[in-house]
């Protein structure tokens, strides 16, 4: 059992202390997100740090709507991830993190999900579990476009891919047998009720 995710890192021409004070400014991320879903973000009383929340308008396939996401992870200016959640309850869903390294061409930046779900390791969940990452790599990779034409760089020449969850956000998450078996129980009681639904239904 594992948790679903991935994670994409690559080196831009660029000072970490650059880099960070666009990645940890949330309120840039309609700027650099590779999604394209972000459309504007507001950080109460505009100081970020740990636990903080802040709230961000998504807009996903014509739909429209709020996420409040808490700081989980805050180490300027090295390494900044938040949790996914919703006005009633903030943080609960899928954690993002970006990751930065100094390296002397610059800077090492991971970006990287970890989804609120495990899979089996065994077929066909591993397929499934893939071709989720492969999804989240497809959003992520933009990211570092994006991130180069705001500091004024060129894009990395070779991004490296990763169809895992980074394990420092998988440590913030209950054990994936735990979450799995959640996930496997919900499933199973929709099912119990889809079925006594069809069966109540006149014929």
């Amino acid at each position: 059992m594992r948790y679903v995710g991935a994670s994409v890192s690559g080196v831009l021409r660029a000072p970490v202390e650059s880099v960070w004070d666009l990645v940890a400014d949330p309120t840039r991320h309609p700027e650099i997100a590779g999604s394209g879903e972000v459309r504007a973000v507001t950080v109460p009383g505009g100081r970020m740090g740990p636990g903080v929340v802040f709230e961000s308008q998504q807009r996903m396939r014509g739909l429209s709507y709020v996420t409040a996401n808490r700081v989980v992870i805050w180490e300027p200016p090295y390494r900044i991830a938040w949790r996914v959640g919703f006005t009633f309850a903030p943080g609960v869903a899928q954690i993002w993190m970006f990751s930065l390294a100094p390296e002397a061409s610059g800077t090492r930046i991971e970006n990287g999900v970890a989804l609120p779900y495990a899979l089996p390791n065994v077929f066909p969940f591993d397929l499934l579990h893939r071709e989720i990452a492969r999804r989240e790599v497809s959003v992520i990779r933009p990211t570092f476009t994006r991130l180069a034409s705001v500091l004024g760089t060129s894009p990395p020449a070779e991004l490296v891919e990763r169809l895992e969850a980074p394990a420092a956000l998988t440590a913030l998450l209950p054990s994936p047998w735990l979450q799995g078996g959640l996930w496997v129980g919900l499933g199973a009681v929709v099912a119990g009720l889809l079925l006594r639904l069809r069966r109540a239904l006149p014929r």
